[in-house]
C-alpha cells in the first residue's frame, strides 16, 4: 500500500512559457495546427480529452461512485515538427492540474507532449464530496491507461507523440503515484517510462530500486512531506538519480505560477528530460542548470 501525503487546494494559474489555444475536442477529431518554429519555446495547443476507462469501478469508501472511471485529461502539445516525447503528470491530493500549469506548459513549450488526468476521487472539483485519498491506490493504473490511449488508436494526439519516449512525473500523493507507475513492469506491447520526476514524494516500498532514471525534488521548508521523506526517496532509488533541493522552498508553493523557485524548477527538470526523455543532451547539464540558481542545488548518486 502506498503511504500518502496530501497537498493544500489553489486556484487556477495562468502560465507563463508558451502562448496557449485551449481546445475541447472528441476523441477522434485531429487538433489544428498553428505556426511551428524551429526551436523552442513552441507555441502550444491544449486540449481537453474526455478519457473513461470502462473496465474499472470508482469507489469511494466502500461504496461505488461509477461503474467506470472517469479520467478528463488535459494535454498540452507543442506545435514541434516530427513526434515528440510524452509526459504524464499526477497531481497531488485535493487539488487538479491547475496548481502546476506554468510548470507542465513549460515542458511542453519545450518540446514535450505532456499530458494531465483529473483523478476521480482525488481531484476535488471532479469528487465532489466522494473526496477519497485512499483511491491513490488507483491512480498508477489510471497513468498507464491515459499513456496507452495517448498513443493508441483512437488518440487525436498519437501521431505527435513518439511512444518509445514515455516518462511520467507527479507532485506529492502524484509523485508517489509517478513513482510507482514507473517502477510497475509495462504491460506486453507497451512503453516502459524511461524517465521519472517526484516532486515532495515520499518513499513507495514496492519502488523500491526498481526506477528507471529519476529526479527528485524536494522543499527543505516543507511542512506536509518532511525533508527527510524527500530524502529517502532519492537513496532507496536506483541510479542513475538526481536530488533536487529546494532551499527555502515548502510544499506546493515552489510549483506555482509566479515562485520564486519555478525558472529553477523548470530549467533543473528540463536538464533531466533533455537528457533521459529525449536524449538530446548530457547529463552534465543537470548539474549545471542547478548551480545557476541560488536558492536550489542539485546532487546525484
Amino acid at each position: 500500500m502506498l503511504i500518502l501525503a496530501g497537498c493544500s487546494p489553489a486556484a487556477r494559474l495562468t502560465a507563463r512559457t508558451a502562448t496557449t489555444t485551449t481546445v475541447t475536442i472528441p476523441t477522434t477529431t485531429p487538433p489544428r495546427p498553428t505556426t511551428v518554429r524551429a526551436e523552442p519555446p513552441y507555441p502550444v495547443t491544449e486540449l481537453v480529452l474526455p478519457l473513461v476507462d470502462p473496465t474499472r469501478p470508482t469507489v469511494s469508501g466502500g461504496r461505488m461512485v461509477s461503474s467506470v472511471r472517469k479520467l478528463t485529461t488535459l494535454v498540452w502539445v507543442p506545435q514541434a515538427a516530427g513526434r515528440r516525447p510524452l509526459i504524464v503528470f499526477a497531481h497531488g491530493f485535493d487539488v487538479g492540474p491547475a496548481p502546476y500549469t506554468a510548470l507542465l506548459q513549460a515542458w511542453a513549450a519545450h518540446g514535450y507532449v505532456v499530458a494531465a488526468p483529473e483523478f476521480p476521487l482525488t481531484d476535488p472539483a471532479v469528487a465532489g464530496i466522494n473526496l477519497d485519498e485512499a483511491d491513490i491506490v488507483n491512480q498508477p493504473a489510471d497513468v498507464r491507461f491515459v499513456t496507452d490511449w495517448l498513443i493508441g488508436p483512437l488518440s487525436p494526439v498519437a501521431n505527435r507523440i513518439d511512444p518509445s519516449r514515455a516518462a511520467v512525473a507527479g507532485h506529492s500523493d502524484g509523485a508517489e503515484t509517478a513513482l510507482a507507475s514507473a517502477a510497475a513492469p509495462a504491460p506486453a506491447g507497451e512503453p516502459g517510462y524511461r524517465a521519472a520526476i517526484v516532486l515532495g514524494a515520499q518513499p513507495v516500498p514496492s519502488a523500491s530500486g526498481h526506477n528507471p532514471p529519476i529526479l527528485v525534488a524536494q522543499g527543505d521548508a516543507d511542512p506536509i512531506n518532511p525533508p527527510s521523506n524527500g530524502i529517502a526517496t532519492f537513496q532507496q532509488a536506483a541510479s542513475p538519480k538526481y536530488l533536487l533541493t529546494i532551499h527555502g522552498g515548502g510544499h506546493l508553493a515552489p510549483l506555482e505560477a509566479g515562485s520564486a523557485w519555478l525558472a529553477g524548477i523548470e530549467a533543473v527538470s528540463l536538464a533531466f528530460l533533455d537528457a533521459y526523455l529525449a536524449a538530446d543532451a548530457p547529463p552534465s547539464g543537470i548539474l549545471s542548470a542547478g548551480a545557476s540558481f541560488p536558492d536550489l542545488s542539485v546532487t546525484t548518486g
